[in-house]
């Protein structure tokens, strides 16, 4: 039979090893391109100049994706991948350009396909 003490220090390690698992859950849980351009449909029509007015539900899906890229690394990979996406959509500049002052969000990266995303 296990004593107590026994008991107690293996709960202990499993909980010092759930603690470590959900910590470095946390930090590799970065968006990845499908979720970010799934995240961004709401601005497709708006970006492609299918529609003249941009639709809330695209602000509030900017905003959400823009605070949850946090790394350099993740940073890096968002970027690529959105200028690969608006590439692929042919999506205007000009109104991708002005996405970030009509949503009243500031990004990290200028919106430009040729921004080099590595810097």
């Amino acid at each position: 039979m296990m004593s107590n003490k026994m008991v107690g220090q293996s709960t202990w390690v499993v909980g010092m090893i759930m603690v470590v698992v959900l910590a470095a859950a946390r930090h590799t849980n970065a968006v990845s391109c499908a979720q970010a351009v799934a995240m961004l449909l709401p601005c497709k029509d708006y970006l492609t100049q299918k529609s003249s007015s941009l639709a809330p539900p695209c602000c509030q899906a900017a905003s959400q994706l823009n605070g949850m890229v946090h790394s350099k690394p993740d940073l890096r990979n968002i970027c690529d991948c959105l200028k690969q996406a608006a590439a692929a959509l042919h999506v205007i500049v000009d109104r991708a350009k002005s996405l970030p002052q009509m949503c009243h969000i500031q990004v990290p990266v200028p919106i430009d396909p040729n921004v080099d995303c590595s810097r």
